[in-house]
């Protein structure tokens, strides 16, 4: 099942499916967001999206989480 990355609920792993633009993947890409699970860590109300990768945390705003679709992952290890 697809959903927006900012319905996603800590600390559920998830996969980028989606992303908007080309601009938008290729810095993502970069961060090491697309190339597996992350970890919804925070969901700040009415502010960004908190995700972990490989012991880094990074921040998206919430305009920018609701373009991203994700899927849910079937692993359940909250261990980035």
């Amino acid at each position: 099942m697809t959903t927006s990355l900012s319905d996603v609920p800590p600390p559920e792993r998830v996969t980028l499916t989606h992303v908007p633009d080309d601009e938008t993947r290729a810095r993502l890409l970069r961060l090491g967001l697309l190339d597996g699970d992350v970890e919804c860590r925070r969901r700040i109300r009415n502010g960004p999206v908190v995700l972990r990768r490989r012991g880094t945390e990074v921040a998206l705003g919430r305009t920018l989480a609701r373009t991203i679709g994700v899927e849910r992952s079937e692993r359940t290890d909250t261990r980035s």
